[in-house]
């Protein structure tokens, strides 16, 4: 381990204890107990894991690649850079990095006094490439901010390319941030070929908004959230039309130093801000109008179309529309690992209940409170709950100057909705929030290991009797006393409330450890009160947006989706969130999924939205048995039986799990010689003798031997070769006719046995639609049909009966490339899978009686064993959901292109589940494949 990168560590770690001599001697006691708690390799372990190089992530975001910069020599952007010259000492720093700019510039510089404003003109005027220079003395109100937006405006707004930097020292934080400003500086100014290839890049690319560095390592993952600057940011965006999702990770440039476009940041100056919109300064490290306009940098750029550039921390010259967020830091070590060491010094543990305690199936709690509203609208007439509810909890803690009750807002919410039939809503609304929430089993089990009581701290309608009553018995069982908000007057959002409850409780801060999921309320509060440094605890939404490889998870809508959107989302959500608890490395880069994980996230979603758009289509066609076609039909009828008693529609169809496969079928549906074109259609390569064998059966290739033993060798490759396939079989058509009957026979007498199917339809994968025609030719009786995707060639089902497809038609769509069911057709066949060889047709008894012939299991014991974990898993996800919910199911719809999503993400590589794969494999001997990878690759 290099010299280097092991003071680096303990600068840090000194710097994270409050800096200078008391930050030393914080760190040598700790590292004191440490060796006590974990002994010299514990403590050596540590140190190694602190000074580790942090490199860069694949970008896991489908981005089309950048198109080359426009040379310098070629550019027409008028270019300009605004320099806020807080501290004259670095004016050469600055002049150096500008040294940089390749192309002629206007050089705009704000100072607090007329001796720096001096310096900066004979300094900056030696520039060679700066082509007007001017420098105005300014207040010191507003840092770097105002200068950009007020006393610069109007010079700023007739360029075309704006820079911006400052004198970066930031000693309100407790030391000076150098390294900070010259990791940023370098990044945006480092030499000319790095600071023309950005502003060739603002040429090359019109939709090219901002280029800024990814965020310093010493910027916490939890700090890109809007803390305290939420109301701030929230006047100021209401200003400029854009409705803010507060409770978002953003992307914005982390200590204000960035390039941009003029027209990306437009709103910002056409707000004509005054100076003394911004507060007096006094300090403040979070909470101002300049803070929120930092944060509202990449808000805005977004907002008007552009893209943002983030430059990779590794100084590679590379552009990412999404930044990470130094999200690697955060998923180094378990809570079972950080916990007890975060908890050496307290006396005190305090730890928030939602989302760190228990999580709720929905992602959001609007999405849960959407919910309730909508059964509440459907079940009892009650409109508007949402907004209603939501107006008397304003009003009421506007009026008590504290959080009130869920029985004080229901109080007055009935006076509201004046109904007097009205149920009673505080218990409907408990008893909901009891159905949803789940204990955070990785939380628990890490709490487990501390020997401190623990005490729950929760801003919170709900008073102890509610909590005891909603939460699970393993999350309240945790708890030995309770600090709620709306029965102690005290919320997390203030530094003084924290210094006020250790007033209370006669206890020195600093002994006092707060575990939570809340950036601002959990982490910062504390922080700011001088507390232990808090444990942040990720809720499970806050993955979405951090950890790269789930960003495809995001609905459009954020945390304004319909619930049955957050619904599904929040699950997968939950479960990504157990991984982070406990194994939270297996989220970086590609997310390793084992075969559980991988059945739930995976093919969850997509099974329940096939099958209750199944239900859906069999009520509006008076179907009364659903036949779910082997292998695939095997979890398929399974997830449907699962359903089945949640569902009052499904619990009047009756399903099967129906022996069928194209192999089975297409020889008992040979009535006439004029069949013959069943055995050529599709595709096939190999010989005649596999062709026969593949799709007629054994008993067929002796009726082949015995016409021609010179037959059986030919080569065939279909469809080129269909009619002259069809002539070397037209010999041996008597034979396979009478072969054929038998088979019906058989066959018939199997499905005759499951009853009268007066109106049935069959389920399945797809594709062409080819079993559902053999069986509908077979039994001389239509049937209908319901499949995830159907190909063009499915028209060939015109006669035989009805059939519609959930995720793609391709007689009515052209682009079979673009469906992801088509696209990884095999992938999902082989997730599927029953765990049984290939259903090869019926043999007859000595009595008649057809038995059931099966060629041999593919997989091996250990591939048997993953399978059956992977259906598992997608039962588990269809439990959940359904536990969740109720009977509600029967009213839920997902949206079909959303629960593909997690399908793409395990084709593409973005999720690894790539040991799991390697065991599985499906049959495809119909085309002469043979054995075919789960992953694609030939067996």
């Amino acid at each position: 381990m290099p010299v280097t990168r092991l003071i680096s560590a303990v600068r840090r770690s000194v710097q994270a204890h409050g800096g200078g001599l008391h930050g030393v001697w914080s760190v040598l006691r700790r590292t004191a107990k440490v060796v006590s708690a974990m002994g010299i390799r514990g403590l050596l372990a540590r140190v190694r894991a602190a000074s580790t190089v942090r490199t860069a992530i694949v970008d896991a975001t489908d981005e089309a690649p950048l198109p080359p910069p426009v040379p310098v020599e070629q550019m027409d952007q008028r270019v300009g850079v605004m320099v806020h010259v807080y501290y004259a000492d670095l004016i050469e720093e600055l002049a150096h990095a500008l040294s940089h700019v390749p192309v002629p510039f206007t050089l705009l510089v704000s100072v607090m006094d007329e001796v720096a404003g001096n310096q900066a003109r004979q300094r900056f005027s030696q520039l060679s490439t700066v082509q007007q220079l001017k420098v105005k003395t300014v207040e010191n109100r507003g840092r770097d901010i105002a200068p950009l937006l007020v006393d610069f405006r109007d010079d700023i707004v007739v360029l075309d390319i704006i820079g911006h930097i400052h004198t970066k020292k930031s000693l309100y934080t407790g030391g000076e941030q150098q390294r900070w400003r010259h990791y940023l500086l370098e990044s945006l100014f480092g030499s000319r070929h790095r600071a023309g290839w950005i502003l060739g890049m603002f040429q090359a690319m019109p939709n090219l908004g901002m280029v800024y560095p990814e965020s310093y390592q010493d910027v916490p993952l939890w700090g890109h959230t809007w803390l305290g600057n939420g109301p701030a940011g929230d006047l100021l965006a209401a200003r400029l039309g854009i409705a803010l999702d507060r409770d978002r990770y953003l992307d914005f440039p982390a200590g204000s130093m960035f390039w941009a476009r003029v027209d990306a940041l437009r709103p910002l100056f056409d707000l004509k801000l005054h100076r003394d919109e911004f507060p007096a300064e006094r300090g403040q490290v979070d909470g101002t109008l300049q803070h929120a306009v930092e944060r509202l940098f990449g808000v805005v750029v977004r907002h008007q179309g552009f893209r943002l550039g983030i430059l990779p921390s590794d100084g590679s010259l590379a552009l990412a529309s999404e930044g990470w967020r130094n999200m690697d830091i955060a998923l180094q070590s378990s809570l079972a690992k950080r916990l007890p060491l975060a908890a050496l010094d307290a006396g005190l543990v305090t730890v928030d209940v939602f989302d760190t305690l228990v999580v709720r199936a929905f992602l959001t709690p609007a999405g849960a409170r959407a919910h309730l509203g909508w059964r509440l609208q459907r079940d009892h007439g009650i409109n508007d709950f949402v907004r209603l509810r939501s107006e008397v909890e304003s009003a009421l803690r506007s009026a008590l100057q504290r959080d009130p009750t869920l029985a004080e807002i229901h109080q007055l919410l009935a006076r509201r909705i004046n109904d007097a039939e009205a149920p009673d809503l505080a218990q409907l609304e408990l008893e909901h929030e009891r159905q949803l929430l789940r204990p955070r089993s990785g939380v628990l089990a890490a709490l487990s290991t501390l020997q401190q009581p623990l005490t729950a701290l929760s801003d919170m309608y709900m008073t102890q009797a509610d909590m005891q009553a909603a939460l699970p018995a393993a999350a309240h069982a945790v708890i030995q006393r309770w600090w709620i908000s709306c029965e102690t007057s005290l919320r997390k959002d203030t530094v003084e409330s924290w210094q006020v409850r250790a007033e209370r409780e006669g206890l020195h801060v600093r002994s006092w450890l707060h575990i939570g999921d809340n950036e601002h309320a959990d982490i910062q509060m504390p922080q700011l009160a001088d507390m232990l440094t808090p444990v942040h605890v990720l809720r499970p939404s806050a993955l979405l947006d951090v950890v790269p490889a789930l960003r495809p998870l995001r609905h459009l809508d954020g945390g304004n989706a319909a619930w049955p959107e957050q619904l599904w989302r929040g699950l997968l959500a939950n479960r990504f969130a157990a991984l982070y608890d406990t194994e939270p490395t297996r989220l970086l880069g590609r997310i390793q999924l084992q075969a559980q994980d991988l059945g739930y996230v995976v093919l969850g979603p997509l099974l329940l939205d096939f099958l209750l758009s199944l239900v859906r289509t069999a009520q509006a066609r008076d179907v009364q048995d659903v036949l779910f076609l082997s292998r695939e039909g095997h979890l398929l009828h399974r997830a449907f039986l699962q359903l089945q008693p949640f569902h009052p529609v499904a619990r009047q169809l009756k399903a099967h799990y129906f022996l069928a496969s194209r192999k089975a079928t297409t020889l008992p549906a040979l009535h006439a010689a004029t069949d013959v074109h069943l055995l050529v259609e599709g595709t096939f390569n190999g010989t005649l003798e596999q062709l026969v064998a593949a799709r007629l059966g054994d008993a067929a290739v002796s009726a082949l031997r015995n016409v021609d033993a010179s037959l059986p060798g030919k080569d065939v490759f279909l469809p080129e070769m269909a009619s002259e396939v069809a002539g070397w079989l037209a010999p041996t058509l008597p034979t396979l006719l009478h072969i054929a009957a038998q088979a019906r026979d058989a066959y018939l007498h199997y499905w005759s046995g499951l009853g009268d199917m007066a109106n049935a339809m069959v389920a399945d994968i797809g594709y062409a639609g080819t079993i559902q025609r053999n069986l509908s030719h077979l039994g001389q009786k239509p049937l209908g049909g319901m499949y995830f995707a159907l190909r063009a060639r499915a028209s060939q089902l015109e006669g035989s009966g009805w059939a519609e497809a959930r995720y793609f038609d391709g007689r009515t769509t052209e682009d079979e490339a673009g469906s992801p069911i088509l696209a990884h057709d095999l992938l999902l066949e082989a997730l599927l899978s029953a765990p049984a060889g290939q259903f090869n047709g019926f043999a007859l008894d000595q009595g008649g009686m057809p038995i059931p012939c099966f060629g041999h299991v593919e997989l091996s014991s250990e591939g048997l064993e993953v399978l059956d974990q992977i259906h598992q898993g997608a039962l588990d996800f269809i439990h959940d959901v359904c536990a969740a919910i109720g009977e509600d199911i029967a009213d839920l719809v997902l949206e079909s292109e959303g629960v593909q999503i997690p399908l793409t993400c395990l084709a593409s590589g973005l999720w690894d589940a790539d040991a799991v794969l390697d065991l599985l494999a499906t049959q495809d001997s119909f085309t002469g494949r043979g054995s075919v990878a789960a992953g694609g690759a030939p067996g």
